[in-house]
């Protein structure tokens, strides 16, 4: 097996895991989260400790999982898919810094000075983090609509996996204001999760014949 053939197999396992998680993030540990309690409560909480260090792996997961769809498809996907597939990247990249700052820095704040981070969370208008984390959200979710559209485009993929990811990516917000948060983010996450989870195991399948 050579050396792009090996990485293909590893971003195929990674692309799968964030699946999973992704799915298990939102559909067992967020409903879990007090959404009545004062977020300085929330974030010093062990549980959001441990939703947001699964979220940062999930991220990390999909910055390995994207690459190796990248080599799958590179000599398929144009200028489009190349572009598409960096702002992936990078939306994934941010996502993970997002994720590790609310590990480190959010919860540091609520378990040292929740008085700071309440003042912070109760400030009006949308603050510097609050700007950096609708920044990264928008990057991850444009980037990936964008690779799938390429994927889709490039007819060399099946496409329940690239269409699963779009429709999950459109379905989280739609759902969450239309049925609440909790209920919308898990269904969002489940049609997320299983497209992932198809692209990683086209990864581990081999090469995939192109489509007209």
């Amino acid at each position: 097996m050579d050396r792009a053939a090996r990485v293909e197999r590893w971003s195929g396992v990674a692309i799968g895991a964030a699946g999973i998680l992704t799915f298990g993030i939102n559909a067992g540990l967020t409903p879990l989260l007090d959404s009545g309690a004062p977020f300085a409560t929330t974030a010093a909480s062990t549980l959001f400790l441990w939703r947001q260090s699964a979220s940062a792996l999930a991220a990390l997961l999909l910055v390995v999982g994207s690459i190796g769809l990248f080599l799958r498809h590179a000599d398929r996907v144009g200028g489009f898919g190349t572009m598409a597939f960096l702002s992936a990247l990078v939306g994934s990249s941010l996502l993970l810094a997002n994720e590790w700052c609310q590990v480190v820095f959010v919860r540091g704040l609520a378990i040292g000075a929740p008085e700071t981070l309440e003042a912070l969370d109760a400030a009006e208008g949308i603050s510097p983090f609050d700007l950096g984390s609708l920044v990264a959200f928008a990057a991850f979710a444009l980037g990936w609509i964008a690779f799938s559209v390429s994927m889709l485009r490039c007819g060399a993929h099946t496409r329940w996996g690239p269409a699963l990811v779009i429709a999950g990516l459109f379905a989280t917000p739609i759902l969450s204001a239309a049925v609440g948060p909790a209920l919308g983010a898990a269904c969002g996450s489940a049609l997320l999760g299983a497209g992932w989870f198809i692209e990683g195991r086209e990864l581990l399948s081999g090469p995939q014949s192109v489509r007209g």
